[in-house]
C-alpha cells in the first residue's frame, strides 16, 4: 500500500469530515470552517483543496467511484459480477449517507466535468456487460437500465422514508436487475 503525503492526509481527513457532517446537519447547513474543525485542519487548508462546496462535493463522489473502481480491480470482476460489484458497493455507500449520496449524484450529473463520476458508472457497466456478451448497443441500453434501476431504488426508499438497509436494498436491486440482464 503507498504511502500518502501530508497535502493527501489532508484532503482525505477533510473530504471524511466532510461526508459525516454534510449527512447529519444536510450540505447547506455545513461551513468550511467546521469541516476545518471535524478533520482538525486549519480553514484556509480546505480553501487550499476545494474552492467550493460544489468542488468539494465533487471530489468526494469522484474518491468514492474511484474507491469502487479500485476495488472491482483488484478483486478482477468481470462481466456481470463487475455490474453487481459496482452497484453493490453504490449501495452500501448510498445505505451508509443515503442523504448525501442523493445529492452528490445529483450534483454530479448536473456537472461538466469531463471526468464525471457518473459517466465513469455507465462506462463501468458497459464494459462489464460487454465482456459478458452483450453488444455493445445492448450493453449502452442496460447500462441506461442499470442505472435507471439504482437511481429509482434511491428515490423509492427516500419517497416512502424506508430505512437504508444494504442487504434488502441489493436484494431488491438484483431483483430489478434480474429483469435487465
Amino acid at each position: 500500500m503507498e504511502k500518502l503525503s501530508k497535502k493527501q492526509k489532508s484532503r482525505r481527513k477533510i473530504l471524511h469530515a466532510a461526508k459525516g457532517l454534510f449527512e447529519k446537519h444536510g450540505i447547506d447547513n455545513v461551513t468550511f470552517s467546521a469541516i476545518a474543525q471535524e478533520a482538525d485542519v486549519c480553514r484556509t487548508t480546505v480553501f487550499n483543496h476545494f474552492s467550493g462546496t460544489a468542488d468539494l462535493m465533487l471530489a468526494i463522489i469522484s474518491e468514492e467511484i474511484e474507491d469502487i473502481r479500485n476495488f472491482c480491480n483488484e478483486n478482477n470482476y468481470r462481466g456481470k459480477q463487475l455490474v453487481y460489484a459496482l452497484f453493490e458497493k453504490l449501495i452500501e455507500d448510498t445505505a451508509y449517507y443515503p442523504t448525501l449520496s442523493t445529492r452528490l449524484i445529483n450534483n454530479a450529473i448536473l456537472s461538466s466535468e469531463r471526468e464525471n463520476p457518473v459517466r465513469i458508472i455507465e462506462e463501468m457497466t458497459m464494459a462489464g456487460l460487454e465482456e459478458a456478451g452483450f453488444t455493445e448497443d445492448e450493453s449502452r441500453k442496460k447500462a441506461v437500465l442499470a442505472q435507471g434501476a439504482y437511481f429509482g431504488l434511491i428515490n423509492h426508499y427516500h419517497v416512502n422514508h424506508l430505512s437504508f438497509d444494504a442487504a434488502e436494498m441489493k436484494r431488491n436491486f438484483h431483483g430489478l436487475m434480474a429483469q435487465i440482464i
